[in-house]
């Protein structure tokens, strides 16, 4: 009662900022004492980061540039590796925060909105990870915020279009799935006059400028590499083999509930009912969230849709959430939300703390082996004269040259065809290492063609790791004198 309301806003912000900042604090406190074993495609993105290019067979560069950065503060160590994530999603955030706050101008629930959103299962587990969902998010929820300054100022300056096409470039630059929040645009400006008037003008040239500079040397990249990540993305999707599935279409819309969070999806869900009666600026943000989702359960029907593939639209629905929460009949329904979105997070940190303990709740128990691995072949490596490095798997390869990154000889990956089928077969060539003992890792044997070009072969080891429902088997091969 003796507070007056600017103290209590101050008080709530003051709040919400330390609850996030402990979380942000234990996930970098988690991440350093867990020392996970890299995912394959992490280490894959650390071996880009140490050669900067304007993009990568798979995907395009930010992530690396991003994890050069990293490196170059704290170090080549997994930790060091994976230190944005949470650091990222501790400032998306905050834009969720402001983004709530431009629209419903209660403190309160914006916080609500920024912490059920931090805490987001999606979001808990991809803070002990580094992928290009932590930038695309970052970029999606400062988009979010941009466009809504844009949207409810009466007249916006140029410099806000500049600054969306920044943060929209940068997006993309992160994963193509930025490009859903164009569809949605372009969906925007059709159906609602209001979207019209704000982007439909001489300040949005700014922002087609920004985007088309900021993105052209990606491109540009991209030309002179035959668009090799432009046809990688679309072979992800796999549309050459369509074939009719419901089943993957349910698969998929569940596991929007279990990365958005089960509760604050199925309220949001079970509000659409009453979206003919919504204001414009609830519809736009129900638009940008529901679009990427509605998109990829279509693809999922013939195709496939992997179930991360939507988070870009995710900022917006917390922030429609906002809007729905600050209902005064709805307290219930925010403690159900923050409930809920608390219990999946300590789930999964749970799961991640004891996952050496008991493997079969161990979220990265495919890859606990890989140092085990890599010791032997490091010792191998130092036993050999004249020695290079050969893999003839994706995943294998990118690991080794994390792991044995003290080997200063030659590697390169095997290609048995002549289709470049990853980073590897399109930046490393076997010939180069000819003259060269192989010390070859495969989980197989030797090809016929890689017997004709070596003097003999020779069994060095073989390992043995058991894994939750398999067994995996390395074979460490002496390929002599390659040709």
């Amino acid at each position: 009662m003796f507070i007056s309301y600017s103290k209590l806003n101050i008080l709530n912000i003051f709040s919400g900022t330390i609850l996030l900042l402990i979380i942000l604090f234990l996930r970098i406190y988690i991440n350093h004492i867990s020392a996970i074993t890299l995912h394959f495609d992490e280490a894959q993105y650390w071996g880009w980061s140490k050669n900067l290019e304007w993009g990568y067979f798979s995907k395009p560069p930010l992530l690396a540039w991003l994890i050069h950065f990293n490196n170059s503060l704290c170090g080549q160590t997994e930790f060091c590796v994976r230190i944005s994530s949470p650091i990222l999603y501790f400032f998306s955030s905050l834009f969720i925060f402001f983004s709530a706050n431009i629209l419903i101008k209660n403190i309160r629930i914006a916080v609500l909105s920024a912490v059920a959103f931090n805490l987001m299962p999606g979001i808990t587990f991809s803070s002990f990870i580094s992928t290009t969902d932590v930038p695309l998010v970052f970029f999606s929820s400062i988009f979010c915020f941009i466009f809504l300054v844009i949207y409810k100022k009466k007249k916006p300056s140029i410099f806000y279009y500049i600054l969306l096409g920044l943060v929209f470039s940068l997006g993309f630059l992160s994963k193509y799935a930025m490009g859903y929040l164009m569809l949605s645009l372009m969906i925007l400006l059709f159906f609602y006059v209001d979207v019209r008037r704000k982007f439909l003008n001489i300040n949005s040239i700014f922002f087609i400028i920004t985007v088309l500079i900021i993105t052209f040397p990606h491109f540009y990249w991209n030309y002179k590499n035959s668009f090799v990540t432009f046809l990688h993305t679309a072979d992800n999707a796999n549309l050459q083999e369509l074939n009719l599935n419901i089943q993957n279409v349910l698969v998929f819309l569940v596991s929007q509930f279990i990365i958005f969070g089960v509760y604050p999806l199925f309220f949001i869900s079970k509000n659409l009912p009453k979206f003919k009666k919504q204001k414009t600026e609830a519809k736009i943000l129900l638009i940008y969230f529901f679009t990427p989702i509605v998109v990829l359960a279509s693809v999922s029907l013939f195709s496939r849709a992997n179930a991360n593939w939507a988070v870009v639209g995710f900022p917006f629905g917390f922030t429609f959430l906002a809007l729905l929460l600050k209902e005064k009949n709805n307290f219930h329904d925010r403690i159900y939300i923050l409930f809920s979105q608390i219990s999946l997070s300590v789930l999964i940190v749970m799961f991640i703390l004891i996952g050496k303990k008991y493997p079969i709740l161990d979220p990265f128990e495919k890859q606990r082996y890989t140092k085990e691995l890599a010791k032997s072949v490091s010792k191998h490596l130092s036993n050999i004269n004249n020695v290079a490095l050969m893999a003839d798997d994706r995943e294998d390869f990118a690991l080794m040259l994390y792991y044995i990154k003290d080997f200063k000889g030659r590697r390169a990956k095997w290609n048995g065809d002549i289709k470049i089928d990853d980073h590897y077969e399109l930046t490393t060539n076997v010939n180069d290492l000819a003259g060269h003992n192989l010390l070859f890792i495969t989980r197989t044997a030797p090809t016929p063609e890689m017997l004709s070009r070596s003097e003999g072969k020779k069994l060095l080891q073989t390992l043995i790791f058991k894994r939750r429902n398999k067994v995996q088997y390395y074979n460490l091969y002496l390929l002599k004198n390659w040709k």
